[in-house]
């Protein structure tokens, strides 16, 4: 058997992916050859946004309509406004 087989190194041991046509206790030999990860861009791969087009997606933030209808600030109730009490015994 000359196949190569993909496996997971976990706590010190190779795990085929596959079942494996081998009997118990054989002997083999292995290869190491890592798959190539797909590269992750970090943060500093990206180039800094200029300050126009950070104005430009808060410009477009704030023309979005909100999901929900608040109703007037009048009429919300402040919870720091109702328990003024407590904090002049």
């Amino acid at each position: 058997m000359n196949n190569p087989i993909t496996a997971i190194y976990e706590n010190g041991i190779f795990r085929p992916i596959a079942p494996l046509d081998l009997p118990d206790q054989v002997q083999v030999q292995i290869v190491i050859q890592p798959f190539d990860e797909p590269k992750v861009e970090s943060s500093s791969d990206r180039p800094k946004p200029t300050m126009a087009e950070l104005w430009a997606d808060l410009d477009k933030i704030n023309r979005l309509e909100p999901d929900i209808e608040l109703p007037p600030r009048k009429d919300r109730p402040n919870p720091l406004l109702e328990s003024q009490d407590e904090f002049f015994v």
